[in-house]
């Protein structure tokens, strides 16, 4: 029984990490595409405005005016270093995930506090960016980066006791980076 509680809480929390990767492509891909100011084919644009709930626009215009999100401008090759750092996060948290899926607790958390957590900051130019940031957002990415430590703890902590309860507590902790990320996205974009 204990046997099946674990493989039901794995499989609920590569479900749920699912659900936020999805969650948090969508939102890097609309970031991306956003920067880009290429044309995008009508149908396609079509497309997305509808998924968004969105009135028909000019897949041509450059700039958003339904977007609430405020605009971070950056200085180009640090905008890119941004960019390459999201990136980088979302494949860190993908690895994580399959590690999870495997059963690879202390694999993905090791990888997680090395490339996410707070031992991340430096690798990540952290001290460097923020003074570009507002303080909001400084807090929102420390916030994230101290979500990331917390789940690379709770990893640690279920691949000592594989329970329904550290399951739970992985799950929880990995809603918390994901949701840090959904919130920063969902509030700044970059210029």
């Amino acid at each position: 029984m204990k046997f099946l509680h674990s493989r039901i809480a794995i499989a609920a929390s590569t479900a749920l990490a699912a659900a936020s990767v999805v969650t948090i492509v969508t939102l890097t891909v609309h970031a991306q595409s956003t920067q880009t100011q290429r044309a995008a084919p009508m149908d396609h644009m079509m497309m997305h405005q509808h998924m968004h709930g969105m009135a028909a626009k000019s897949p041509f215009t450059s700039e958003r005016t339904d977007d609430p999100s405020e605009i971070v401008s950056l200085p180009g090759p640090m905008q890119e270093h941004m960019l390459g750092n999201m990136r980088d996060h979302l494949a860190t948290l993908n690895t994580v995930i399959g590690d999870v899926a495997s059963g690879k607790f202390d694999t993905a958390s090791k990888l997680l506090e090395e490339r996410l957590g707070m031992s991340s900051l430096s690798l990540h130019h952290a001290a460097e960016m923020a003074p570009y940031f507002p303080q909001p957002m400084q807090d929102a990415g420390t916030g994230m980066h101290h979500a990331a430590s917390r789940l690379a703890v709770a990893l640690q902590d279920a691949s000592v006791t594989r329970t329904f309860d550290s399951m739970r507590e992985v799950n929880a902790a990995l809603h918390e980076v994901t949701s840090a990320c959904v919130g920063c996205h969902t509030q700044y974009r970059l210029r």
